[in-house]
Protein backbone atom coordinates (compact mmCIF):
# COMPACT_ATOMS: atom_id res chain seq x y z
CA UNK A 1 0.00 0.00 0.00
CA UNK A 2 1.30 3.44 -0.86
CA UNK A 3 1.52 6.26 1.61
CA UNK A 4 -1.85 7.93 2.23
CA UNK A 5 -1.85 11.40 0.68
CA UNK A 6 -4.74 12.64 2.83
CA UNK A 7 -5.34 11.43 6.39
CA UNK A 8 -8.21 12.88 8.43
CA UNK A 9 -9.90 12.05 11.75
CA UNK A 10 -13.20 12.90 13.42
CA UNK A 11 -13.67 12.56 17.17
CA UNK A 12 -16.79 13.85 18.90
CA UNK A 13 -18.78 12.25 21.69
CA UNK A 14 -18.64 8.49 21.17
CA UNK A 15 -17.71 8.89 17.49
CA UNK A 16 -14.07 8.20 16.63
CA UNK A 17 -13.50 7.79 12.87
CA UNK A 18 -10.84 8.23 10.23
CA UNK A 19 -10.81 8.85 6.47
CA UNK A 20 -7.76 8.64 4.23
CA UNK A 21 -7.08 8.58 0.51
CA UNK A 22 -4.35 8.19 -2.09
CA UNK A 23 -3.85 8.09 -5.85
CA UNK A 24 -1.80 5.51 -7.74
CA UNK A 25 -1.81 6.33 -11.43
CA UNK A 26 -5.45 6.79 -12.42
CA UNK A 27 -6.74 4.79 -9.45
CA UNK A 28 -8.10 6.34 -6.27
CA UNK A 29 -8.06 4.45 -2.95
CA UNK A 30 -10.21 5.59 -0.02
CA UNK A 31 -9.95 3.88 3.39
CA UNK A 32 -12.33 4.86 6.18
CA UNK A 33 -13.86 3.64 9.43
CA UNK A 34 -13.56 3.54 13.19
CA UNK A 35 -10.18 4.45 14.62
CA UNK A 36 -8.43 1.27 15.74
CA UNK A 37 -9.95 -1.02 13.08
CA UNK A 38 -8.71 -1.97 9.62
CA UNK A 39 -11.59 -0.18 7.94
CA UNK A 40 -13.05 -0.50 4.49
CA UNK A 41 -11.02 0.31 1.42
CA UNK A 42 -12.73 1.38 -1.75
CA UNK A 43 -11.02 1.49 -5.12
CA UNK A 44 -12.11 3.56 -8.10
CA UNK A 45 -10.40 3.69 -11.50
CA UNK A 46 -10.76 7.22 -12.87
CA UNK A 47 -8.67 6.76 -16.01
CA UNK A 48 -5.98 9.36 -15.31
CA UNK A 49 -3.92 10.64 -12.40
CA UNK A 50 -5.38 14.14 -12.88
CA UNK A 51 -8.96 12.86 -12.68
CA UNK A 52 -8.15 10.77 -9.60
CA UNK A 53 -6.45 13.74 -7.88
CA UNK A 54 -9.44 16.00 -8.62
CA UNK A 55 -11.80 13.38 -7.17
CA UNK A 56 -9.73 13.04 -3.98
CA UNK A 57 -9.62 16.83 -3.61
CA UNK A 58 -13.42 16.96 -3.93
CA UNK A 59 -13.94 14.12 -1.43
CA UNK A 60 -11.47 15.70 1.00
CA UNK A 61 -13.40 19.00 0.92
CA UNK A 62 -16.68 17.14 1.54
CA UNK A 63 -15.15 15.13 4.39
CA UNK A 64 -13.69 18.24 6.04
CA UNK A 65 -17.16 19.87 5.87
CA UNK A 66 -18.37 16.97 8.05
CA UNK A 67 -15.88 18.05 10.74
CA UNK A 68 -12.90 15.83 9.95
CA UNK A 69 -9.47 17.36 10.66
CA UNK A 70 -5.87 16.43 9.85
CA UNK A 71 -4.95 13.22 11.62
CA UNK A 72 -2.56 13.62 14.52
CA UNK A 73 -1.07 10.13 14.17
CA UNK A 74 -1.35 9.46 10.45
CA UNK A 75 -4.90 8.12 10.38
CA UNK A 76 -6.79 5.53 12.28
CA UNK A 77 -5.90 2.31 10.56
CA UNK A 78 -9.43 1.10 10.51
CA UNK A 79 -12.98 1.09 9.21
CA UNK A 80 -16.58 1.77 10.15
CA UNK A 81 -19.25 -0.07 8.22
CA UNK A 82 -21.76 2.72 8.99
CA UNK A 83 -19.59 5.46 7.50
CA UNK A 84 -20.98 7.03 4.34
CA UNK A 85 -18.55 7.00 1.44
CA UNK A 86 -18.72 10.01 -0.83
CA UNK A 87 -18.02 8.08 -4.03
CA UNK A 88 -20.47 5.23 -3.36
CA UNK A 89 -18.19 2.37 -4.44
CA UNK A 90 -18.05 -0.75 -2.31
CA UNK A 91 -14.99 -2.46 -3.86
CA UNK A 92 -12.50 -3.60 -1.23
CA UNK A 93 -8.75 -3.40 -1.73
CA UNK A 94 -7.96 -5.95 0.97
CA UNK A 95 -9.95 -8.14 3.31
CA UNK A 96 -9.93 -6.95 6.93
CA UNK A 97 -7.96 -9.01 9.43
CA UNK A 98 -10.03 -11.68 11.18
CA UNK A 99 -11.39 -10.63 14.56
CA UNK A 100 -10.07 -12.65 17.48
CA UNK A 101 -10.69 -12.09 21.17
CA UNK A 102 -7.59 -12.01 23.30
CA UNK A 103 -7.48 -13.67 26.69
CA UNK A 104 -7.99 -11.54 29.81
CA UNK A 105 -4.99 -9.37 30.62
CA UNK A 106 -2.40 -10.83 32.96
CA UNK A 107 -1.58 -9.09 36.20
CA UNK A 108 1.11 -6.46 35.84
CA UNK A 109 4.60 -7.06 37.10
CA UNK A 110 6.21 -8.36 33.92
CA UNK A 111 4.23 -11.59 33.66
CA UNK A 112 3.33 -12.85 30.22
CA UNK A 113 -0.21 -12.00 29.19
CA UNK A 114 -2.49 -12.80 26.29
CA UNK A 115 -1.26 -13.53 22.79
CA UNK A 116 -2.99 -13.51 19.42
CA UNK A 117 -1.91 -14.80 16.03
CA UNK A 118 -3.67 -13.24 13.05
CA UNK A 119 -3.45 -13.73 9.29
CA UNK A 120 -4.51 -11.70 6.25
CA UNK A 121 -4.53 -13.25 2.79
CA UNK A 122 -5.01 -11.45 -0.51
CA UNK A 123 -2.73 -9.33 -2.71
CA UNK A 124 -0.28 -9.59 0.17
CA UNK A 125 -0.15 -12.23 2.89
CA UNK A 126 0.40 -11.04 6.45
CA UNK A 127 1.16 -13.17 9.51
CA UNK A 128 1.03 -11.24 12.79
CA UNK A 129 1.75 -12.15 16.40
CA UNK A 130 0.64 -9.75 19.15
CA UNK A 131 1.41 -10.26 22.84
CA UNK A 132 1.03 -8.39 26.12
CA UNK A 133 3.71 -8.58 28.80
CA UNK A 134 3.17 -6.29 31.77
CA UNK A 135 3.26 -2.71 30.47
CA UNK A 136 4.57 -3.73 27.03
CA UNK A 137 2.77 -4.78 23.87
CA UNK A 138 4.82 -6.59 21.24
CA UNK A 139 3.79 -6.97 17.62
CA UNK A 140 5.69 -9.02 15.06
CA UNK A 141 4.48 -8.97 11.49
CA UNK A 142 5.65 -10.62 8.26
CA UNK A 143 4.22 -9.53 4.91
CA UNK A 144 4.76 -11.71 1.86
CA UNK A 145 4.32 -10.36 -1.67
CA UNK A 146 4.12 -11.95 -5.12
CA UNK A 147 7.58 -10.77 -6.19
CA UNK A 148 10.76 -9.25 -4.77
CA UNK A 149 9.91 -6.02 -6.63
CA UNK A 150 6.48 -5.79 -4.94
CA UNK A 151 8.14 -6.42 -1.56
CA UNK A 152 10.78 -3.74 -2.25
CA UNK A 153 8.10 -1.18 -3.13
CA UNK A 154 6.12 -2.07 0.02
CA UNK A 155 9.26 -1.70 2.14
CA UNK A 156 9.92 1.86 0.94
CA UNK A 157 6.24 2.85 1.20
CA UNK A 158 6.17 1.57 4.79
CA UNK A 159 9.35 3.46 5.70
CA UNK A 160 7.91 6.68 4.26
CA UNK A 161 4.58 6.20 6.03
CA UNK A 162 6.18 5.52 9.40
CA UNK A 163 8.58 8.46 9.03
CA UNK A 164 5.56 10.65 8.23
CA UNK A 165 3.96 9.51 11.50
CA UNK A 166 7.03 10.53 13.51
CA UNK A 167 8.99 7.27 13.75
CA UNK A 168 12.77 7.69 13.68
CA UNK A 169 15.64 5.27 13.00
Amino acid sequence: MSEWQVSLEFEEGSSSKFWRARVEGGTMYVNYGKIGTTGQTQVKDLGSADAAKKEIDKLERETRKKGYQDAGGGGGGGGDEDEDDADGDEDEDEAPAPKKKAAAPAASGGKAGPEARLALKGKRNVAMHISLNGASVRMDSVETYGSPEDARKAYYRLLATLAGEGYEE
